[in-house]
């Protein structure tokens, strides 16, 4: 990943988190990877507020501020008409329990990351978000990017059921689905990756 440049000038990041130390921090490291000013706020109310006049490209989050949770919070995001709602999301979070991390990705979390955060560790997740554009899902319960996001390729030669027959599958039907899931992909690659 060291070969990979991302360029976050111009970008603008609303950072909220109620520990004013680390949100100073990420703050700081955001400034350090390039970013000229992140929008800093207090409590969930204050992150409303400001998101109700500007679209960042970018929000950090503390799992759980004063008056809102953070997956309540991304979920009033995701609702929100416009390309608001479509912004790559971030949680911090002291707390990595299963449940934590699970009711922020539920939420519709792009990424949760652990507390005390370094820079190389949100750097390397901004590149991530970055470099891994993973189709919006809408349903009835759930607004936000697809929840399943792990890319390891299948054994090479080998087939996990009796019934898969390479000679049943073609090439086109892969090309077919490519294209379908593209067609249907509302979200994509944030404009920072820089190309």
């Amino acid at each position: 990943m060291s070969s990979v440049r991302i360029n976050l000038r111009g970008i603008t990041c609303l950072v909220a988190d109620s520990e004013h130390y680390t949100r100073d921090l990420v703050a700081q490291m955001l400034r350090g990877f390039g970013m000229s000013q992140p929008i800093l706020a207090d409590t969930g109310a204050e992150a409303k507020q400001i998101l109700k006049h500007q679209c960042p490209e970018l929000c950090i989050t503390e799992a759980v501020l004063p008056d809102i949770s953070s997956a309540d919070l991304i979920r009033w995001i995701r609702k929100l008409n416009g390309p608001i709602r479509f912004v790559p999301t971030i949680v911090l979070t002291g707390y990595t329990q299963l449940r934590t991390v699970a009711s922020a990705r539920d939420g519709g979390a792009n990424i949760v990351i652990k507390k005390p955060v370094s820079p190389k560790a949100l750097f390397e997740r901004l590149v991530w978000i970055a470099r891994v554009a993973r189709p919006f899902i809408e349903t009835g319960d759930y607004i936000g990017p697809d929840r399943r996001f792990r890319t390891i390729d299948p054994p090479d030669g080998s087939f996990k059921r009796d019934s898969d027959d390479p000679a049943l599958t073609t090439d086109s039907d892969f090309e077919r689905v490519d294209e379908k899931l593209l067609q249907n992909k509302k979200g994509s690659a944030p404009r920072w990756l820089a190309k």
